[in-house]
């Protein structure tokens, strides 16, 4: 990989401050645009004696594509996940479900399901019970 060299400014940063300006993610790795402006940063302050290998190129640009790839892949897993669980929960209306609050162990008919952005809360009489937080499930009637 070329370096930027000594004194050069690349996309992003300011001579006075040196700071970045690029974006980064919550996780402190750079975006997809903060990395196009560094690849254009390195092929303009490259030594045009020593070009940057199209092979290298190529691999880096591959790689940012599958990196954005797999952020979507993610996200369609997650929204699918998320219509799993809201289904599932949908299922269990008229059912007996057991969880566990407080150290104590309840029960009670579901009633309703309330769709949060924090996941399906099933309506059990005065309580509203996670979905995550049950521990069986019967059918209305059973023990």
């Amino acid at each position: 990989m070329t370096t930027i060299p000594t004194g050069a400014q690349p996309t992003g940063q300011t001579a006075a401050t040196g700071t970045a300006a690029t974006s980064t993610t919550p996780g402190g790795t750079l975006d997809s645009d903060a990395f196009l402006k560094l690849l254009v940063a390195q092929l303009k302050y490259q030594d045009p004696s020593k070009p940057v290998d199209s092979s290298a190129f190529m691999a880096q640009t591959a790689q940012m594509q599958m990196v954005e790839t797999m952020h979507q892949l993610v996200a369609q897993n997650t929204a699918l996940i998320s219509g799993q669980n809201s289904l599932s929960a949908l299922a269990l209306v008229g059912q007996q479900v057991t969880w566990t609050a407080d150290g104590a162990t309840k029960s009670g008919a579901v009633q309703a399901v309330k769709l949060d952005a924090n996941g399906p809360l099933l309506v059990v009489g005065d309580a509203e019970v996670p979905l995550s937080v049950v521990s069986r499930v019967a059918a209305p009637g059973t023990a």
